[in-house]
C-alpha cells in the first residue's frame, strides 16, 4: 500500500487531565472503537502500538480523533510527542486502523445517557445530597456529557473540585469512552456565586 502524506495533527488535553485527544485533518476510519486493555487492542494495529506506551490504559478511535487515556497526568508533553509520532506514522502508512471485521463498539449517546443517569442517581447524588447539592444530566452529544450543578453545589466554590474529583471519576469509571464532562451551570447566580458580575 502506498504511503500517504503525514496528516496534520492537533493535540488537546481533556478536562480530566489523563486523556489526550489527537485530532487529525482527515478521518482514520468510519466507525468508532474503544480498546480498554492490551488484549482488546490486538484488533487494531494502531491501538496496539499506543497501548505499548507506558502508562497508557485505553485508546478510543473515532473518525479523525484518537483519544488516549493514561493512568497518570504527569509528563504529558513528553508522552504526547511519542503518541503523536505513532499516530502520524500509522496514518501516513495508509494501513487500516482496525483489523477487517472488527465491529464498532462505542456506546450510543442514548446508552451513555442511560448509564450516566444511573450513576448520578445511585452514587453521585446521594453523596452530594448531604451538602444540599444535586448534579443533573442536561445532555449527551456524541461522547460528551453536559451536567448542571444545583442546590448547594450551585455557586459553591468547591463545586469544581466536586465535579473533577467526584463526578468525573464516577462517570468515567462507568463509561470510559466519555470524552468531556462539561459543566453548564451559571455559577454567577445562586446563593453563593463565586463569579460575581
Amino acid at each position: 500500500m502506498a504511503t500517504k502524506t503525514a496528516p496534520k495533527l492537533s493535540i488537546r488535553l481533556a478536562s480530566n487531565l489523563v486523556t489526550g485527544r489527537f485530532e487529525l485533518d482527515a478521518p482514520l476510519a468510519d466507525g468508532g472503537w474503544w480498546f480498554g486493555d492490551a488484549e482488546a487492542a490486538k484488533a487494531s494495529p494502531l491501538a496496539e502500538k499506543l497501548m505499548a506506551v507506558e502508562t497508557v490504559t485505553g485508546v478510543k478511535i473515532s473518525g479523525a480523533t484518537v483519544s488516549v487515556t493514561r493512568d497518570s497526568y504527569e509528563d504529558w508533553h513528553l508522552v504526547a510527542k511519542e503518541l503523536a509520532a505513532l499516530i502520524s506514522e500509522h496514518a501516513a502508512s495508509g494501513k487500516p486502523v482496525v483489523k477487517a471485521g472488527t465491529p464498532s463498539n462505542l456506546p450510543s449517546a442514548e446508552k451513555i445517557r442511560e448509564i450516566v443517569e444511573q450513576v448520578l442517581d445511585a452514587e453521585v447524588n446521594p453523596a452530594v445530597a448531604s451538602h444540599g447539592g444535586e448534579i443533573r444530566l442536561v445532555d449527551v452529544k456524541g461522547t460528551n456529557v453536559y451536567v448542571q450543578l444545583l442546590g448547594g453545589c450551585h455557586g459553591c466554590a468547591s463545586s469544581t473540585v466536586t465535579l473533577k474529583q467526584g463526578v468525573e471519576r464516577a462517570l468515567r469509571d462507568a463509561v470510559p469512552q466519555i470524552d468531556d464532562i462539561i459543566d453548564v451551570t451559571d455559577h454567577a447566580t445562586g446563593e453563593n456565586p463565586y463569579h460575581k458580575g
